[in-house]
């Protein structure tokens, strides 16, 4: 009976050792990576990030992940500039991360969120009129501040020799206000992040064409970081990638469909429907890649439409670091040898980082 007893104790201090082994809670002293988020329907523009937690990815990785709530681009900056502990990453926008670097901010893209994702709009009759780019002179133009779709559709009228300068800025306060600017025919033209373009043809607009027909693959929304986390964080914010990396697979699985919708609408609070359009009618490109060559090459178009006027521009590529998201990438590919998808990715990185 001893025996017996002292076999069972055996068997069962074993299977303890097999599945505390197995067990993907994060080691003590991990550190927690600090995710600004915003509630507003933009909010789940950070998909991949939102699919990592919620289908349990950070955990099985062994990284804790705590999303903050942030007012907007602005406020999240400032905090991780300052490095007080409130915020380690942002992940909307470009725009306001390559304004900020170019001001002084110690700040570091390390991955990527999203991109193309504007469209051109205009009155119905003139849909036609304004897919020629040399129309846009003499025009006026209606936009919220720091659109990306504007950025690289002037970089590439300035290319073509069209007179940029000639054109009329009308800057508005809402997406909704530059859709009636158009309407209303106090502006010619308008830029808006697609699902809007879309959302507000009842007012009495138009799509023109996605500035992604134009601009393929172009950088809109980049995470960003301070160097300092970089540094101090590198091993948690690797694991964070790589859960993403399962996440965006995870996304683009068409079997997975209605489970993103459902787990996106469950976090937001939008409903299916809006998230199925977002998504999948209207086709928001989500991608984690850095772009390195991407980011260098939308901060030369901001220069040169004198976005920094006053300010001297820096060297950007100082301000960018894709070795998290390689490292990341190297291990899932390293994992699943027979996913198409990884393979796919390292392929990419070669394309866009190098």
């Amino acid at each position: 009976m001893k025996k017996l007893l002292g076999i069972l104790l055996i068997s069962l201090l074993l299977t303890s050792l097999l599945f505390a082994g197995g067990n993907k809670e994060p080691a003590k002293g991990t550190q927690t990576i600090k995710f600004g988020i915003t509630m507003g329907p933009g909010s789940i523009r950070t998909a991949i990030v939102i699919l990592a937690d919620k289908l349990g990815y950070f955990k099985e990785e062994g990284v804790n992940v705590e999303f903050k709530e942030v007012a907007d681009a602005a406020s999240a900056l400032t905090s991780i500039s300052l490095g007080k502990g409130d915020l380690d990453i942002w992940g909307t926008g470009i725009v306001p991360d390559l304004t900020f670097i170019t001001n002084g901010s110690d700040l570091v893209i390390f991955e990527g969120t999203a991109a193309e994702g504007g469209a051109i709009i205009s009155q119905p009759q003139n849909v036609e009129k304004y897919k020629n780019l040399k129309n846009f002179e003499h025009s006026a133009v209606a936009m919220v501040r720091n659109q990306t779709s504007w950025v690289v559709t002037r970089e590439l009228m300035r290319e073509q020799g069209i007179d940029v300068n000639s054109i009329e800025l009308k800057y508005v306060d809402s997406q909704i206000n530059v859709a009636q600017a158009v309407a209303k025919g106090e502006a010619d033209i308008g830029f808006l992040p697609v699902e809007f373009a879309n959302q507000f043809r009842k007012e009495g607009i138009e799509l023109v064409r996605e500035v992604g027909e134009l601009v393929p693959n172009y950088v809109c929304c980049r995470q960003v970081t301070s160097r300092s986390s970089l540094t101090n964080k590198r091993e948690e914010l690797v694991k964070f990638s790589k859960a993403n990396l399962r996440a965006w697979n995870y996304f683009e699985n068409p079997a997975n469909r209605q489970s993103v919708i459902d787990l996106l609408a469950d976090f937001s609070g939008q409903e299916k429907s809006y998230i199925n359009e977002y998504f999948f009618v209207n086709h928001t490109l989500l991608t984690l890649d850095p772009n390195t060559n991407g980011i260098q090459s939308f901060y030369k178009a901001m220069v040169n439409s004198d976005y920094f006027t006053g300010q001297t521009p820096v060297d950007i590529s100082n301000y960018i670091d894709s070795s998290i998201y390689k490292e990341a990438l190297d291990a899932v590919v390293k994992e699943n040898p027979q996913d198409d998808f990884y393979k796919k990715l390292a392929e990419d990185y070669k394309k866009y980082n190098l």
